[in-house]
């Protein structure tokens, strides 16, 4: 069994993503387990498969190298059965590790090697493939937050010494009287640094608050224009603006719901990975969710200044 799995196409694949790592060592350890266990199980209810089973292991017996060829065929049957094809599910993961990091990486190389049903399992990395392109297209076309400076992010809140370069453009208007008639007491100040600027105080980037529907109906495809990507699920979509507002925009908050409402996530990172593994089931019942985002916003202040999606 192991040796056939060994020369098996999916090995090479699932050795590269479970190689010193426990946790998906283990996912698969459970699957060839499957599969042993699946053998043994037929061995005891059929007994011209257990005959043929022994008369493999006998070395001495006539026919053992038929039967080996029968026993292999069985157990190659099987592994494609409790494993699947693993192809581009190595590809997939590496995506995910350069776009969200190594932890959420392996969560969805967790997710991948768990899945049993091999279509679904294909659905998943086309779902992935799709949010994954849209994430980086759209990370380079669309600013959720605009990317300004620093120094010219806020309102004006008194003066202060220049300390840096792009500070220039808020000098007073007695520094740019210096520097337009007597640039020789401009330059000294300067290298003094004694030039006065106007101080900004940073203005905090958006709070963002997420209702996100998981509902059966989110699995339907929907075709997308934008950026050439086709037809893709709804949830896919749904995701790929949830993450790029997680990335981009500031504080985030969000609540799930389908037929109930599930509990707010804060923390970006489990948001993305509750994102990347969401499996859509059930009705939808957006007015409870639109009643727990207002009670949120009540018992919460730091949600009343919100943008609300």
């Amino acid at each position: 069994m192991v040796s056939t799995y060994i020369r098996s196409e999916a090995y090479n694949d699932v050795s590269r993503i479970t190689k010193l790592n426990g946790r998906l060592s283990r996912v698969m350890a459970i699957k060839l387990l499957k599969v042993y266990n699946s053998i043994l199980s037929k061995m005891d209810r059929n007994e011209a498969f257990r005959q043929m089973v022994e008369s493999a292991m006998d070395q001495n017996s006539s026919s053992s190298r038929e039967s080996r060829m029968n026993l292999e065929r069985e157990v190659r049957s099987l592994i494609n059965f409790y494993v699947g094809s693993m192809k581009k599910v190595s590809e997939t993961v590496n995506k995910v590790k350069m776009l969200f990091g190594e932890s959420v990486g392996h969560e969805i190389a967790d997710i991948l090697l768990s899945t049993d049903i091999d279509p679904y399992r294909l659905r998943l990395i086309s779902m992935l493939n799709s949010l994954i392109r849209l994430i980086v297209d759209t990370r380079y076309t669309v600013d959720v937050v605009e990317d300004r400076d620093a120094e010219r992010v806020g309102t004006i809140g008194g003066v202060k010494r220049m300390t840096k370069a792009s500070e220039l453009k808020d000098m007073i208007p007695s520094e740019r009287m210096l520097m337009k008639f007597a640039k020789p007491v401009f330059a000294y100040k300067l290298a003094m640094g004694n030039v006065l600027v106007r101080e900004r105080r940073a203005v905090k980037k958006p709070k963002i608050y997420m209702l996100i529907d998981k509902s059966g109906s989110m699995f339907y495809t929907v075709n997308i224009n934008i950026f050439e990507v086709g037809a893709i699920s709804k949830i896919t979509w749904a995701t790929a603006l949830a993450v790029i507002l997680a990335m981009k925009g500031g504080n985030l908050a969000v609540r799930f719901f389908d037929q109930q409402v599930y509990p707010i996530l804060t923390n970006k990172n489990d948001i993305v990975k509750m994102l990347l593994s969401l499996i859509p089931l059930g009705g939808t019942d957006i007015t409870n969710a639109v009643r727990a985002a207002i009670q949120d916003a009540l018992d919460k202040s730091s949600l009343r200044i919100t943008s609300w999606s």
